[in-house]
């Protein structure tokens, strides 16, 4: 079966997975099948979607940090005398309708919440890649030690596998941590839209009410006390309203940073590139380019190491090349206002 083609639907996008399936970008429709089926305690235990892990600012943040620094690197192949006069035109140019930065952005997307990724590839007589395209997650599989893309099994020349040795991805890894910040998020939104502590509803013992009664007495009581008027309420002599108290502000603000440091912890990046609370940055003062540093030396290699040094197998370069990123445009003192120049 070949694997190599060139339409964007085959490539280009992501395509529905089953509903069912937790790694599957359907939204929380997966999480309550699941919840369904197996309960919500094992459910919870499940890596969730790379959707919902999305939906965590700081999870996003980190992605599209790491993401774009990494895409926008030229990548270059190499010898032992310097860089190659002619390089490999795949390298820098795609024959698909999508684009080198496109495919690499998506190979670091796969590796920061799969910890996989996988390329499509056509070779030429000489055995060397000519062109070669991304392969959304939801479309292929590792089974028995097998490559299946659509559940077929391909060569193993047909294809470029990408792993981070000893890493599962994100999904996995920080199941607790992501899921621990939705929590975080809800309860935040919730105490948001009931800014007034938690009551209780008692009867005095005059009436006794129906238990529909009951339900339209606390929806309209719920819907008053998040108007613009809902600080005050009435309260019939038969009715008593008890005041429970309410949860500290500053939980919610400590929790949703202490967030941010365990995502950044999971995601090798420095805390203060997520923006986490002034305060928190006045006191681990650093300099801005000393931040910059810190990426580019601690976070980046991380997450494309991987990828040149497979690209650097003699399966993709002779024996004596390799492939590495140029780097000049992002550590220059003044970069080049255009941009590093390419071929395309």
């Amino acid at each position: 079966m070949s694997v190599f083609r060139k339409d964007r639907r085959a490539h280009g996008a992501t395509a529905a997975i089953g509903v069912a399936s937790p790694w599957a970008d359907g939204g929380n429709l997966g999480s309550l099948v699941l919840s369904d089926v197996y309960g919500a305690d094992i459910a919870s235990r499940l890596p969730m979607s790379r959707g919902e892990a999305l939906s965590i600012p700081a999870v996003s943040r980190a992605r599209h940090l790491i993401c774009s620094s990494i895409a926008q690197l030229p990548l270059i192949a190499l010898s032992t005398t310097g860089q190659l006069a002619t390089q490999p035109s795949w390298l820098y140019r795609s024959d698909s309708d999508v684009s080198p930065y496109a495919r690499l952005l998506s190979t670091v997307d796969d590796l920061i919440f799969f910890g996989v990724s996988l390329w499509a590839v056509k070779r030429g007589a000489d055995g060397y890649p000519l062109d070669a395209v991304w392969i959304p997650a939801d479309q292929w599989t590792i089974t028995d030690g097998n490559i299946l893309v659509n559940d077929e099994p391909v060569d193993e020349r047909e294809v470029i596998l990408f792993d981070v040795p000893g890493y599962t991805g994100l999904l996995n890894v920080a199941s607790r941590t992501l899921r621990g910040a939705i929590a975080i998020e809800n309860a935040w939104i919730s105490r948001v839209r009931n800014p007034v502590p938690l009551s209780v509803i008692k009867s005095t013992g005059q009436v006794q009410l129906e238990q529909d009664e009951i339900d339209t007495l606390l929806r309209t009581y719920n819907a008053a006390r998040r108007s613009d008027d809902g600080s005050t309420a009435y309260m019939p002599p038969e009715l008593e309203l008890e005041d429970h108290g309410t949860a500290d502000p500053e939980l919610f603000i400590s929790g949703r940073n202490s967030i941010r440091t365990d995502i950044a912890s999971h995601l090798n990046i420095p805390t203060i590139l997520l923006d986490g609370s002034p305060a928190e940055a006045s006191l681990n003062y650093v300099t801005q380019d000393g931040t910059r540093s810190r990426f580019y030396v601690e976070t980046i290699p991380f997450w494309l190491d991987p990828i040149v040094q497979r690209l650097s197998m003699d399966d993709c370069v002779p024996r004596g090349q390799r492939v590495r990123a140029d780097f000049s445009e992002p550590l220059a003192q003044i970069p080049t206002p255009t941009g590093a120049p390419t071929e395309d």
